[in-house]
């Protein structure tokens, strides 16, 4: 899969629209929904028309023809490498290639720490899979600028949201190196997920367009932005095609989601493909009746016939339970969830009941540095104060949202006050402030 991106500056609107989205939607680009290139435009099939079970065993059918078309695109030089965590697109793409290459062709690979739900997960599923697993353990990552800002200079499309588990991808892509065809699951929720309107009702664009932002907006937006933003002016002002061709929370997720955002994990120099973006899977996923899409109902119906064996593993999307299980073990799960947070809000102690899950991924553990002395702090206070002097953010107080800081008025007058910056508030400033430095040095080499 190839991508590119002209490496813009940030203008005012792009810089609101970054530190409230963590990306910068690109509605302008020429021919936005190319993501569904390969899509044959197949219409939709009537609900009425075909069982459940029909479906399912035309979508295990569709996923192998999917992966196989993804793998004779890609090619078979070095290891099939693919980026396993505890979700569910990367256990489908690895039970699949099983299906294709020999276990000894297959190297899956984690990043994390012992602990986290991806990273114990991923180990449980390489073992059952028989195939080898390398890791990087997070603790032992050295952070520094230069090695963000090369990230972000690596990247296809530019203005990547770049600190945490991303730079951990970058690092291991770097480990195993560029002759080898990469696996990632771009796309497997907007294809086999959907949001949709309840029975009998009907979204308009405007009413599509609040949806996708309410998915997007990222916590505490209102506090970075200008007064008077409206995230809205990021996103087109009409549907490229009509809602029966393509539904219109699909083009949002196609056309400015996976391109803009997702797509920025994928790096120059490396094979990189997905099975969600082959004509089979496309073709079958746009055409089923909407209520199969919802929350991944019929995808996950299709894991469990096509990949019984590594879907009763745990994986994070039912935070440790499986997608193959008891309704039983299901209900009873959620039951105690339900308890220990109605609980812990009534401050009842629970003992080791009341134990918090273990984190899904490794963004958590990293940004906890946030808060403490050391180098991650200290890479984050140095670049805050560098984009402080840049002045770019004339509307916020940057020096205020240091690690550990209350948020005076001035961090943004009436809003928030008193309250310390969120994680992901810093991570943004953090981000804005290594992509304005790639964009310099990008733009600071010859030719350019």
């Amino acid at each position: 899969m190839r991508e590119h991106g002209s490496w813009p500056g940030f203008d005012a609107a792009q810089l609101e629209q970054y530190l409230a989205l963590g990306y910068v939607p690109d509605a302008d680009g020429p021919d936005p929904l190319r993501l569904l290139a390969r899509w044959t435009r197949r219409p939709r099939r009537d609900p009425a028309t075909v069982s459940e079970q029909a479906l399912v065993t035309e979508g295990v059918r569709a996923l192998r023809a999917a992966v196989e078309q993804a793998a004779s695109a890609a090619g078979t030089r070095g290891d099939q490498v693919v980026f396993l965590s505890g979700g569910l697109d990367s256990r489908t793409i690895l039970g699949s290639l099983l299906e294709i290459f020999d276990r000894s062709e297959i190297l899956a690979v984690t990043f994390g720490r012992p602990g986290e739900q991806d990273f114990d997960f991923a180990a449980r599923v390489a073992t059952v899979a028989g195939v080898r697993h390398e890791t990087l353990g997070s603790a032992g990552v050295e952070w520094t600028t230069q090695g963000l800002v090369d990230s972000v200079l690596a990247r296809q499309i530019p203005l990547p949201f770049p600190f945490g588990q991303r730079y951990l991808s970058y690092l291991l892509h770097a480990r195993v190196g560029p002759d080898n065809v990469f696996w990632d699951g771009l796309c497997g929720d907007e294809a086999g997920d959907f949001r949709t309107p309840v029975a009998g009702e009907e979204w308009t664009w405007t009413a599509a367009v609040d949806e996708f932002l309410e998915t997007q907006l990222l916590p505490d937006w209102q506090r970075l932005a200008r007064p008077g933003f409206d995230p809205r002016s990021a996103m087109p002002s009409e549907p490229w095609f009509d809602d029966d061709t393509v539904y219109f929370y699909d083009q949002l997720e196609f056309g400015i989601l996976a391109r803009s955002n997702t797509g920025t994990r994928l790096l120059r120099d490396y094979t990189i493909c997905t099975p969600f973006l082959s004509q089979a899977w496309l073709d079958f996923c746009l055409s089923l009746p909407t209520r199969y899409r919802q929350k991944a109902y019929l995808y996950q119906e299709i894991q469990k016939q096509a990949l019984p064996t590594l879907f009763s593993l745990p994986v994070t999307t039912y935070g440790g339970g499986a997608v193959l299980e008891p309704s039983f073990t299901r209900r009873s799960r959620n039951l105690r969830r339900r308890v220990v947070g109605k609980a812990g809000r009534m401050g009842v102690p629970l003992g080791p009941l009341g134990r918090a899950p273990a984190p899904a991924g490794a963004n958590a553990a990293i940004r906890a540095a946030y808060r403490h002395p050391g180098p991650i702090r200290d890479l984050v206070e140095s670049n805050l104060a560098d984009l402080a002097d840049r002045g770019v953010l004339d509307w916020i107080d940057v020096a205020a949202v240091l690690p550990g800081v209350l948020a005076p008025a001035r961090y943004n007058p009436g809003r928030h006050t008193g309250v310390p910056a969120s994680d992901s508030v810093i991570t943004r400033l953090l981000g804005l402030e290594i992509n304005l430095k790639a964009v310099e040095q990008h733009r600071s080499r010859p030719g350019s």
